[in-house]
């Protein structure tokens, strides 16, 4: 059972990039030396500031710096300090947390989950970024490389495990932690400690040489970490697809939400349901098992996921009772068949056309029911993210909320479960 949560911090909590580059540019210019593009200088970090700024200077004079000798171990020593005393008064210029991590340690907390930091990040400049988010309160350990040992060291790790349970009185071990990061090095920490680890792979570290220790899972960043909580809890482990949905990034509903769904079906008598958005067929399958007459047709438009999703609703028996359509469900004509519930999983963005073109297949009585109507906390605070294209999603999220509020056709009961569910059921018409 996953009770600690370890993580790193440039590119898994925070999108730092640019203001490292920065500052280290800002450095090489102080000391009369070339700048060097902020894509490479991203490239250099994940092993410490003294790493980046020796990777900095190799650059910028094109390998003929020398740290090796007498004057060269001087002058690094004056130019790293110098980097950390500029970057410790400009470590959020440009920097934010990535979209869903508030939200993320927010709910960790909620569920009684212990996190912990563990960063090459000198700890003045890591505790000053916790700070000036708001979210120091949620780590019970921060360890730097102060501390004497620095990742890939697993004694990192375990000098972390043991600050946790020296604070919180816990007896966590190797088999009750996680290590989650954006770099080889993390992964290497967790591997050599012994630990599960995750992968984020659109942080700041090079993905090939991330994917290349053979992380447990890969998610594309930290808060798709959220979906697999009460999972990564179970003492009964996880099933064959939940395990394909972790490695291989597929969003499925966390179970809180799904079994809600299920609970109505078998509660309303539901027997025919339809659902936009397969994914890999996982809440098709659980919404086939609620009865023995309950009918799934589910309709998917990705390749991959069309195909993952066949093989496991063969696997599962299913084959007779989930219809599985491969297409794109704005364009498929599914005539005039009726549905007791129709779910919407898809595409955010298209949410309100989904609804609007499948309405007329709603048998009466029936629902329409949406998922992940709170997107991590951000459509009811959008300060959450600053990535631009997550808020420009968000704005869209919130607007098919509006919609299903205005909506004199249906009235609609919001639920604060999983990642924010409607039902929306017609209005009865008086006489």
């Amino acid at each position: 059972m996953i009770s600690l949560y370890v993580f790193d911090m440039d590119g898994t909590l925070i999108d730092s990039g640019e203001d490292i580059a920065d500052c280290v540019n800002a450095t090489l210019s102080h000391f009369g030396y070339f700048n060097v593009p902020t894509q490479e200088l991203i490239s250099f970090t994940g092993d410490g500031a003294r790493a980046l700024i020796i990777r900095a200077l190799k650059s910028s004079t094109r390998g003929k710096f020398d740290e090796t000798t007498e004057s060269g171990k001087r002058k690094t020593e004056e130019i790293l300090a110098w980097y950390l005393s500029y970057y410790g008064e400009h470590p959020v210029t440009k920097t934010k947390t990535y979209a869903g991590i508030p939200e993320l340690l927010k709910v960790l907390s909620k569920k009684g989950k212990k996190c912990a930091l563990l960063t090459n990040k000198p700890e003045h400049v890591a505790r000053k970024i916790l700070d000036i988010f708001g979210i120091a309160g949620y780590f019970s350990a921060v360890v730097c490389p102060e501390s004497g040992f620095r990742k890939p060291d697993p004694r990192a790790l375990e000098m972390t495990v043991r600050k946790i349970n020296e604070s919180c009185g816990t007896k966590f071990g190797k088999e009750n932690t996680v290590m989650i990061g954006d770099s080889a090095v993390d992964i290497k920490c967790g591997k050599s400690f012994g630990c599960m680890t995750i992968a984020c792979r659109d942080g700041l570290g090079k993905r090939e040489e991330l994917l290349a220790e053979k992380p447990d899972f890969v998610f594309a960043v930290a808060s798709e970490v959220e979906k697999f909580i009460d999972l990564l809890s179970s003492e009964n482990g996880a099933t064959e697809i939940q395990k394909s949905a972790m490695e291989n990034n597929v969003p499925i509903m966390q179970d809180e939400g799904s079994d809600f769904i299920c609970d109505f079906i078998r509660k309303t008598g539901a027997r025919e349901i339809l659902e936009i958005g397969s994914a890999i067929g996982y809440s098709a399958i659980k919404f086939a098992r609620t009865a023995p007459e309950t009918r799934v047709t589910t309709i998917e438009i990705d390749d991959e996921r069309f195909e993952s999703a066949r093989k496991n609703i063969d696997a599962a028996g299913l084959s007779g009772r989930i219809e599985i359509i491969h297409a794109d469900a704005l364009e498929y004509e599914i005539g005039d068949r009726k549905f007791d519930v129709i779910f919407i999983d898809a595409a955010k963005a298209q949410y309100e056309r989904f609804f609007e073109k499948y309405k007329a297949n709603l048998s009466e009585g029936g629902a329409i029911i949406s998922d992940n109507l709170e997107f991590h906390g951000m459509v009811e605070d959008p300060s959450l993210t600053r990535n631009h294209s997550t808020l420009q999603l968000v704005k869209k999220i919130r607007r098919y909320v509006e919609f299903l509020k205005a909506n004199e056709e249906f009235t609609t009961e919001f639920i604060s479960l999983g990642d924010g569910i409607s039902i929306s059921r017609r209005r009865k018409i008086s006489l």
